[in-house]
C-alpha cells in the first residue's frame, strides 16, 4: 500500500508491506509509480531479506532503521481518569491545525517547514483522524493523533516540548489517546516507538511484538 502525508520526512511517506511475506514485484510496481519529489521510505514487517534488501538499494533506499510495533490489547481496560497536575489534552479543529502543526515540529525539534502538511485543513475531514494538543494552564506542550479504523486505535505523533520531559506527560498524553480510542469503540491501541521511547510505551500497558525497518535514502 501507499501511505503519502506529504511531509518532508522519509517516514511518513512510504510503500508499506502489511504481510510478513512481503511482495517484492508489488513493493517495486508502487515505488515505481511515484515520481518521490519528497522524501520517502519502503517499509517492511521483521528483517528484510537479501532480495528485498537489494529491490530497496535500487531505489537508492540503502539506511535501514527499525521501530519496534507495541500494542495493548483491549483486555487491559480503560486507562483511569488522569489527576489534576496531568496536562489538558483536547481534539482541535481545522482552525488550530497549524498551532498542531507547529507544536508537533517543537516537540520531533524539527523544522516546522517539514511538517507543514499536518497543518492542512483537510486533515480534518479525514475519516477517522484526529489530532491532539496537549496543553498546561493553556500552554501546547505536546501533541498526539489517533486514526481509527474498526476497532483498532493507531497513535501516532506523540509528542512532548523538551522543557517538559520525563515529567510522565508523554505518558499521560498516551493514555489519553487510548481512552480516545475506547470511546471510539475501537479499545485495542497500536503505536510505533523509538528504542529511547519503548520505556514509556511499556508503563502505559503496551507490549512489543514485532518491529518494523524503514528503508530509506
Amino acid at each position: 500500500m501507499l501511505a503519502i502525508s506529504g511531509a518532508l520526512i522519509a517516514s511518513l511517506n512510504a510503500v508499506i508491506s502489511v504481510s510478513r511475506e512481503p511482495d517484492l514485484a508489488e513493493i517495486a510496481s508502487l515505488a515505481e509509480s511515484e515520481s518521490w519529489e519528497i522524501p520517502w521510505s519502503i517499509q517492511l514487517r521483521g528483517d528484510p531479506g537479501p532480495l528485498a534488501r537489494q529491490m530497496a538499494a535500487r531505489h537508492g533506499l540503502t539506511e535501514f532503521t527499525q521501530e519496534p510495533l507495541m500494542i495493548r490489547p483491549s483486555r487491559q481496560g480503560i486507562p483511569a481518569e488522569p489527576g489534576d497536575c496531568s496536562p489538558r489534552v483536547r481534539a482541535v479543529a481545522a482552525d488550530e491545525l497549524g498551532r498542531f502543526a507547529a507544536t508537533l515540529a517543537d516537540g520531533f525539534e524539527a523544522p516546522p517547514e517539514l511538517l507543514q502538511a499536518f497543518a492542512n485543513p483537510a486533515l480534518a475531514e479525514a475519516a477517522g483522524i484526529t489530532s491532539y494538543l496537549a496543553e498546561l494552564d493553556g500552554v501546547p506542550i505536546g501533541t498526539g493523533t489517533t486514526v481509527i479504523s474498526g476497532d483498532l486505535t493507531g497513535i501516532f505523533n506523540i509528542t512532548i516540548l523538551p522543557r517538559y520531559r520525563r515529567l510522565g506527560y508523554g505518558r499521560a498524553v498516551t493514555l489519553e489517546m487510548v481512552r480516545a480510542g475506547f470511546a471510539a469503540g475501537a479499545p485495542t491501541a497500536y503505536l510505533y516507538a523509538t528504542k529511547a521511547g519503548e520505556p514509556v510505551y511499556e508503563a502505559a500497558g503496551f507490549r512489543t511484538k514485532e518491529y518494523l525497518t524503514i528503508m530509506t535514502e
